[in-house]
């Protein structure tokens, strides 16, 4: 109960914005890398993306760093500009090894920052304008998430659905934590971490979510992840709830293992500096945790409920302990429904800046793309110890930015 008051209070600081950033008045070196195993059919709309940034081209090179590709993928890349890091290790493949060893060979003496695009990715023009402007007015700044939009938000119910919830945790987690001055949290891609953090704390990471891993290291070392509203990049969702499904395991299998190897640490750290930054912390690892033991207090609940009436009162009384049953059960799906309604109105309007009812129709697809995370968090509990074999998401939307724009 206490948890929910304190999200909602963090939350509503969502709908405030960001102040407008006045221009840099230096230009910082980025190195662009760009983590990639066979993406030959998005790749190249990203690498275009890049090429095309409002800033000077001197100023930013970008590495692709290809690991175990089989197709063209390398050869991709240096035909749009990009410098090809190619990789070959069966044992240990992924992202994450693939992003350890790329790091090894950036020149990073050369550079103020690193950048970070999945593949399948596309860049505003302004993303690294607004990066550099970003860290002038905020030198403490050590990584900063941009935000995460949805290329193909309307190819199905399913995009659809992944777009509601970044559009909505975008502004209502993120954001309203940025303002708050609460550390958000990486989002593995569009991001930009400084060198000397890099140098600082490593990329020695060994979860199969890297990126909530160096958050909380980050926030453990005594930083925090700020968030950069005017620089966005955009996503591609999977349109397969087969392959969502994979790709979601892995989040909470990395999720998992985290809360385990950190989540106590930022507890000890919150009692010993009652800083609020560590209590937030530790309520974001432990989400998955808690929605798992609330789903089974719920059902528990239910099922005593229903039982308890049938056998202590006569059958006359049944349709009333039916009735119990109906509100127990009832209220919850209620209150889930209404949030997913809120999710479809307030997250498309803040994102269009203007109100919205456009995606109101798919609130209770939205509801079932809530209800397959059940079985997900549930098998990912059991899967957090294998941290080794990580699962590809397949991309194939190769759009444009201007199709993006065009469509948007």
């Amino acid at each position: 109960m206490c948890d929910g008051v304190y999200q909602i209070i963090v939350s509503l600081r969502g709908f405030w914005s960001q102040k407008k950033m006045p221009q840099a008045k230096r230009y910082r070196r980025f190195a662009v890398l760009v983590p990639a195993h066979n993406e030959a059919m998005v790749i190249v709309p990203l690498l275009k993306s890049l090429a095309g940034q409002n800033y000077p081209k001197n100023c930013y090179k970008v590495y692709a760093s290809c690991d175990n590709c089989t197709d063209n993928t390398a050869e991709l890349a240096r035909e749009n500009g990009a410098v090809a890091l190619e990789r070959f290790d069966d044992e240990h493949n992924g992202k994450t090894w693939n992003v350890r060893w790329a790091l090894t060979k950036i020149p990073f003496e050369e550079y103020d920052a690193l950048a970070m695009f999945d593949a399948d990715n596309l860049a505003d023009r302004n993303f690294l304008m607004s990066m550099n402007n970003y860290m002038e007015l905020h030198p403490e700044a050590e990584a900063i998430q941009g935000v995460l939009d949805v290329k193909n938000p309307d190819d199905n119910w399913l995009t659809r659905s992944y777009a509601l919830a970044y559009w909505f945790t975008n502004r209502f987690w993120q954001l309203a934590r940025g303002l708050w001055g609460l550390s958000c949290t990486l989002g593995g891609t569009g991001l930009v971490i400084r060198t000397a953090t890099l140098e600082r704390i490593g990329w020695n990471l060994q979860s199969l979510t890297e990126d909530l891993e160096m958050s909380t290291r980050l926030i453990l070392s005594g930083s925090r992840v700020h968030w950069n509203d005017a620089a966005v990049i955009y996503d591609e969702k999977p349109q397969d709830i087969a392959i969502s499904k994979r790709q979601r395991t892995r989040w909470m299998q990395g999720h998992y293992w985290v809360f385990w190897n950190y989540g106590w640490d930022s507890l000890k750290a919150f009692f010993v500096t009652r800083k609020l930054q560590y209590l937030d912390l530790f309520l974001y690892l432990l989400a998955p945790a808690k929605s798992c033991l609330g789903i089974i207090i719920m059902i528990a609940g239910m099922a005593f409920t229903l039982v308890n009436n049938m056998v202590l009162y006569p059958s006359s009384d049944i349709p009333q302990s039916m009735l119990e049953w109906t509100l127990f059960f009832g209220l919850p799906v209620f209150s889930i429904i209404a949030f997913c309604l809120l999710c479809a109105i307030a997250g498309p309007s803040m994102h269009e800046k203007k109100f919205t009812l456009r995606y109101v129709k798919d609130t209770f697809a939205y509801f079932w793309f809530g209800l397959t995370w059940i079985p997900i968090l549930f098998k990912a509990a059991f899967l957090a110890k294998d941290q080794g074999k990580w699962v590809k998401t397949e991309h194939t939307r190769g759009i444009s930015l201007d199709d993006v724009k065009t469509k948007s």
